[in-house]
């Protein structure tokens, strides 16, 4: 299983998170989907792998609107692809989804977030701040610069990436959510008694639903 100890408060550390978490995955040849500012290229380069990265950003490898241009490389090219917390923004997530299987060799590594776990944080603990309600989801007074397109639960992101998945010759080797680890309350008769209250206030399901989870990680790997 892939795992690392480290958690993230920014996109410098979240790029150590990934690293850490898929380094033996990220040995060769490398396409990051929606790169940003590239952060995993040097830890990438630095352990001998080969790194392209496309999107918009200062610097990027490859300048590419993903909402209009099929990904611009031969089936097969890359061993793995990375695409992190980029086809939600998509209006064309299901026909992305389906170029990262055609231009992947071996491994595909996604994220995607939990927006039914960002809207219970808010009817529990109010907005997310004083200019973003509910953020990536709510109305603003001006035009945000980005938003996500989608707003599903944990359960049909799964059922998405296993579907797609399979269609395209491809299976999940591994799914794993960020706070798995953590139980609602914290620990002890204080964090139990907090659980027992929230669901009585909202669902008894609250744990089957996935609520208390925010990004959730896949690991695909091509069927042989």
């Amino acid at each position: 299983m892939y795992t690392t100890p480290l958690v993230y408060k920014s996109r410098e550390t979240k790029a150590r998170y990934i690293f850490d978490k898929y380094k033996p995955l990220l040995k060769s040849e490398v396409l990051d989907v929606g790169a940003d500012a590239m952060y995993l290229k040097p830890s990438i380069i630095g352990q001998g792998g080969k790194y392209k990265g496309i999107g918009f950003g200062e610097g990027i490898d490859v300048e590419l609107n993903l909402e209009k241009t099929p990904l611009p490389f031969e089936n097969e090219e890359f061993e793995t692809v990375i695409c992190f917390d980029v086809l939600e923004h998509l209006e064309n997530t299901h026909e992305m989804f389906d170029e990262l299987c055609r231009v992947a060799r071996k491994n595909i590594i996604i994220s995607l977030p939990n927006p039914w776990s960002d809207f219970f944080t808010v009817l529990r603990t109010g907005d997310h701040s004083e200019l973003e309600k509910l953020k990536f989801y709510g109305l603003p007074k001006e035009k945000p610069q980005d938003r996500h397109r989608w707003f599903f639960s944990e359960k049909e992101a799964k059922d998405f990436v296993s579907y797609r998945a399979q269609k395209n010759g491809w299976r999940v080797a591994q799914v794993d959510s960020i706070n798995d680890h953590k139980k609602m309350g914290g620990n002890g008769i204080k964090g139990f008694i907090g659980r027992v209250i929230l669901k009585i206030l909202f669902r008894s399901d609250i744990d089957k639903l996935g609520l208390h989870h925010s990004t959730i990680w896949f690991v695909l790997e091509k069927n042989k």
